[in-house]
């Protein structure tokens, strides 16, 4: 049997990998920071999952995702750090504590789960990064996630000098606007004014973009590439 990680994956985009993962015959180390209820509705083979409480956007969080993985001794051919955190304030309202918070969960704490856990990644294995457009793009009203989101990008393609010599390949996706929780609560009137800025004039699906997670898993030739899955944003 084949073993993956996806962090922040009761839900949302990392609910989709999941579930593609599983269907391929993976067992998956799934993760959630707080959302207990999310989690204990989970319905998928018991025989194929373990859930993992920790908030990656810590240290101790990170630490006890990993030590719970390296207690089972299974080495893992797939890890998709997909767990992120944004901010929402203008720029002159980001203190240090919502800058720190970002850029742990986008890429401090992914930085070291690569580490702690590349010993027990398997030779030919794949490390896929969830990043953003908006890692690609500048987004006025959310530079910090902006920000955190390019430095994604640049892990995943410097994870490829890495661990060349063990042929596991780094790569990142970039997703664009999607339908997830993080959309729900947006007005209308800014659904629509995004949504014209996107050729196929709609937002995506988390299942669109775990079918270009699986893509990159089976791909054994793409590596150090950052994938957008946008549906063509900013082409109109």
């Amino acid at each position: 049997m084949k073993y993956a990680l996806v962090t922040g994956s009761t839900k949302g985009i990392g609910y989709a990998i999941t579930k593609k993962l599983m269907k391929s015959g993976y067992f998956v180390y799934m993760n959630y920071a707080n959302d207990d209820t999310t989690a204990n509705a989970i319905d998928l083979p018991k025989d194929m999952h373990r859930i993992i409480r920790a908030d990656l956007s810590t240290e101790n969080g990170a630490e006890i995702l990993t030590s719970s993985i390296k207690d089972e001794k299974n080495n893992l051919d797939c890890i998709v750090l997909n767990a992120g955190a944004t901010c929402r304030k203008t720029f002159n309202d980001v203190t240090y504590a919502d800058w720190s918070t970002v850029m742990n969960a986008n890429v401090t704490i992914p930085f070291f789960l690569c580490k702690e856990l590349s010993p027990l990644t398997n030779e030919h294995g794949s490390i896929i990064f969830i990043g953003s457009d908006l890692g690609i793009y500048p987004h006025a009203i959310s530079t910090v996630y902006s920000v955190s989101k390019a430095a994604t990008h640049m892990l995943a393609r410097s994870l490829v000098k890495e661990f060349a010599n063990r042929n596991i390949r780094g790569n990142a996706i970039a997703p664009g606007f999607i339908e997830t929780d993080w959309q729900k609560d947006r007005p209308e009137w800014l659904r629509e004014k995004i949504e014209n800025k996107i050729a196929q004039k709609r937002f995506g699906t988390p299942e669109e973009v775990a079918d270009a997670c699986m893509c990159l898993i089976g791909s054994t030739y793409i590596n150090g590439a950052i994938i957008q899955v946008d549906g063509g944003y900013c082409f109109e």
